[in-house]
This record gives structure tokens, C-alpha cells and sequence, in this order.
């Protein structure tokens, strides 16, 4: 069986600051529907939330193939994408099938996080930023916790992603 490859693809200044459904936007309008890529960000609605996980910065990666090779000599069109990693005399670098396979497991797991139930957390991102609670509950394997959150008029169970909390040391407060 042979081994498929993926083309590495540097990312502009512009393309490191772009979301996961900007540079998706920009590869299918590269690529097409027919070449397989990957881009190593999750992205997923939750309620008001998003929740985003970076695997590393800096990268995407396309299956490797005569289309593939043709559709990225037009890669200077796209403000997102610097260049093709290429080595001496213009070699393409490429990625083995194993270790992308890899990087997308590890990126499945990392939204994720293991937190303990009793933890306190600050929340990071949207409409309860920078409160902090206690996670009373975890749902969908750890993706998603539940944090309760103590105001002076009342207690809150916030549902938020678990990759917008952070666990807070025993030495912060709220």
C-alpha cells in the first residue's frame, strides 16, 4: 500500500490571525471541493460560545497529488498563504499520512480538557468573560462544563466550552 503525502502550506502574517472559517473559505476557493486539507484549529458553535483550539499556528496541509500541485502555483493569489515548503532545488516538503493522522487526533483531544469537578475556574471568552465559578459538572467527555457562578442577586449554572475556562490557583479569587 503506498503511503499518501501532504503538502505543507505556510501561512502569511495575515493567514496566523485569520479564523478556521476564513481559512477554510480561502482553501476551498484554492482548492475545490475534491482536495482533501486540513487546518489545524478546531472550530465549533456551542450556544453564545465558540470554542477554538489551536493545535500550532503557522500551517495547513493538503493531500498531496498532480491536482494539488497544479492548484498551488496560484497559492500567491491568497492573502492567507505565504508559499509551499520547499527544500533545495525546489523540492515540495511533505507530511506522511501517519503523522497528520496523528495531528488530528491530538487536536480532537485537545478540546477535551481534563478538568476536576470542584475546580475553579475563570470563564475567558463571551457573555460571562472574566467571571469566575466553580465547574459542577462536566458533559460530553469534557468538552463542555458547567460552571457555577455567584453573583450577589443570584447563582448561575453557565454551560460554557471547556476550552474557554481556565482553572484558577488556590491563590485567586474571584
Amino acid at each position: 500500500m503506498v503511503e499518501s503525502k501532504w503538502i505543507v502550506i505556510e501561512l502569511s502574517e495575515l493567514g496566523e490571525t485569520a479564523t478556521r472559517v476564513e481559512l477554510e473559505s480561502s482553501l476551498l476557493e484554492l482548492l475545490g471541493n475534491e482536495i482533501e486539507y486540513f487546518i489545524p484549529i478546531h472550530y465549533e458553535k456551542i450556544g453564545s460560545y465558540t470554542s477554538t483550539s489551536t493545535l500550532f499556528e503557522g500551517y495547513v496541509f493538503i493531500k498531496d497529488g498532480p491536482e494539488s500541485r497544479e492548484k498551488v502555483s496560484d497559492l500567491r493569489d491568497f492573502r492567507f498563504f505565504t508559499r509551499v515548503l520547499s527544500g533545495d532545488h525546489g523540492k515540495i516538503h511533505t507530511v506522511d499520512a501517519y503523522k497528520i493522522g496523528a495531528l488530528k487526533r491530538k487536536l480532537k483531544k485537545s478540546i477535551h480538557k481534563k478538568i476536576e469537578i470542584g475546580t475553579r475556574v475563570k470563564i475567558l471568552e463571551g457573555p460571562f468573560s472574566n467571571l469566575s465559578g466553580e465547574v459542577t459538572n462536566l458533559e460530553e467527555r469534557g468538552k463542555r462544563a458547567i460552571v457555577r457562578v455567584k453573583r450577589l442577586s443570584r447563582d448561575m449554572l453557565v454551560p460554557v466550552p471547556s476550552t474557554s475556562v481556565l482553572p484558577l490557583d488556590s491563590s485567586e479569587t474571584e
